[in-house]
């Protein structure tokens, strides 16, 4: 099979920005992000992408390819210096709202959607503002990275984790409690109660998942400086740290992370970006701190951990071939073949804004990773792919822009044009989308767990349904399965298991179709 994805120009999608407005080369920095999200319900999804010293972008899926900007007479306001973004909805509306955090602002913003496809900010009086208090001299600006979204106490409403790389005096990554039946869409800081108030997490990127099935999302962080965790959910509305003693926690640098069953065993692996020098960080690279820097920067590359059960991980980085993917970045874990397993895709490079020309930076130009999934080894394949980006990458999101069944790329870069990677394997797979509709459980069915078993006697696939954007690109919230060449196009069973406990089952569903569930029955 010849796998191929196409860069779109902007000429023929109509996506046509530049990631920032500022003079000069790029310059170090963690910007800019996207989210993708069907926010009008036409059945087509949507883009949004965030900028530095730019307005940001909300550009309308037209379903014959293109894209329109129609930031303005969405009601977005013209907000810059915008990092992270996810879409989700947090009232149960129905539609699609919009969480922004903020790189050089003193707030972060929230926009709700009304039905229409027109949007209200309304972050300060629902308390998701994270407002800096001016009074601190030590801290101006928020960092704000990834965000999260997850039902983590199970009370039917999405809650928020909202990333921010922190100064060793703060800690502003914040846990924000939807108040549910009281006030949907209304917010409590509940960070510290709920025990994830660990000092000096420098974080990019969460993730809400289930990792050890126990029908609770549990909390994953990626954090620069040897800072990530992962919080089991206790039940009762807090969690405790068990990094340690999961194994995980050693990729040193964490920057993007995504979760996925990649050796279908039907438990949820962990995949952690970071970064790699072959022989070595070759230069001290923040020359003019008084300390080693670089004894705290690591160069020891990705990490994959495989989830061996009751609660423990191990390494299998080097046994699947995904430890060097340069300075990374964003992440995601698709079948981008349709052939029933998970490959891998990220973003890397980085730019070091106190050396005249880089020199000796090997991250500058460094060519993006596609590994296609070999029976649980990852074999790289960007470049004969026609995935040939070598730009400073940063967010990374796959969406099925076109509708025809395969996942497509959206890559934001530092200082350049995005990307728009559409795919056009030579592909006569068949595949399977599941967008949830949650009547007990949220309504976006976040924290969902379908399965599929694409033949009578065929494995199991797991898909968790996410609403991460997993370090600075936020994928559409749906369910996608590869089933292979499929005898008749039927699928044996569908099986999805809700937040709420409620359990569906579906025999002999058609292929290559969005199937819809809404959550019924208990």
């Amino acid at each position: 099979m010849s796998i191929q994805f196409t860069s779109i120009n902007s000429r023929d999608s109509g996506i046509n920005h530049i990631s920032d407005n500022l003079p000069g080369p790029p310059m170090g920095g963690n910007n800019p992000g996207a989210a993708a999200s069907d926010y009008d319900n036409d059945g087509w999804v949507d883009l949004y992408v965030t900028r530095r010293n730019a307005p940001d972008i909300l550009y309308r899926n037209n379903g014959d390819g293109t894209f329109t900007d129609v930031t303005l007479s969405s009601g977005i306001n013209r907000v810059t210096d915008s990092n992270g973004a996810a879409f989700a909805d947090i009232d149960n509306d129905g539609d699609q709202d919009l969480y922004v955090t903020t790189a050089k602002n003193e707030r972060y913003y929230l926009y709700i959607n009304n039905g229409k496809g027109f949007f209200e900010e309304q972050a300060i009086p629902r308390n998701v503002a994270l407002n800096i208090n001016n009074e601190d001299i030590l801290q101006r600006t928020r960092f704000g990275n990834g965000i999260a979204f997850g039902d983590y106490d199970k009370d039917g409403y999405l809650d928020i984790h909202a990333n921010e790389w922190d100064s060793p005096e703060h800690f502003n990554t914040r846990l924000l409690r939807n108040l549910g039946d009281f006030q949907p869409g209304y917010f409590e800081d509940t960070t510290e109660a709920a025990g994830v108030d660990v000092p000096n997490v420098f974080a990019f990127a969460s993730h809400f998942t289930d990792l050890d099935s126990d029908g609770y999302q549990d909390l994953v962080i990626s954090g620069d400086y040897a800072t990530s965790k992962l919080f089991w959910n206790n039940g009762d509305g807090t969690f405790t740290d068990g990094t340690t003693d999961a194994g995980v926690g050693t990729d040193e640098n964490g920057m993007g992370l995504t979760v996925g069953d990649y050796d279908g065993d039907g438990k949820l692996d962990i995949f952690i970006t970071s970064i790699y020098y072959e022989n070595g960080t070759p230069y001290d690279l923040f020359p003019d701190l008084p300390y080693d820097y670089d004894f705290w920067l690591g160069d020891t590359g990705n990490r994959l951990f495989r989830n061996e059960g009751n609660r423990t991980f191990s390494d299998q980085t080097d046994a699947v071939g995904v430890r060097d993917g340069g300075w990374g970045w964003g992440t995601n874990f698709f079948d981008f073949d349709n052939d029933g397993d998970l490959d891998l895709a990220m973003t890397n490079g980085f730019i070091l804004n106190h050396l005249p020309d880089d020199y000796d930076n090997p991250h500058l130009d460094d060519p993006m990773r596609l590994w296609r999934n070999d029976n649980g080894f990852f074999t790289e394949i960007a470049t004969s792919s026609g995935v040939t980006d070598t730009g400073l990458g940063q967010g990374l999101l796959t969406f099925d822009y076109d509708n025809d069944g395969d996942l497509d790329m959206f890559v934001t870069n530092n200082g350049s044009d995005p990307l728009l990677y559409r795919n056009d394997s030579e592909n006569t797979n068949d595949w399977l989308k599941v967008k949830t509709q949650g009547t007990v459980s949220n309504a976006d069915g976040v924290g969902a767990v379908v399965t599929v078993v694409a033949t009578e006697d065929g494995p199991e696939q797991i898909r968790e349904i996410s609403a991460s954007s997993d370090y600075l690109g936020q994928s559409e919230i749906t369910a996608h399965f590869g089933l292979g060449d499929l005898p008749n196009d039927l699928v044996h069973q569908v099986r999805i298991q809700w937040p709420s406990g409620i359990i569906q089952e579906f025999d002999n569903v058609s292929a290559n179709q969005m199937l819809t569930i809404v959550e019924s029955g208990f």
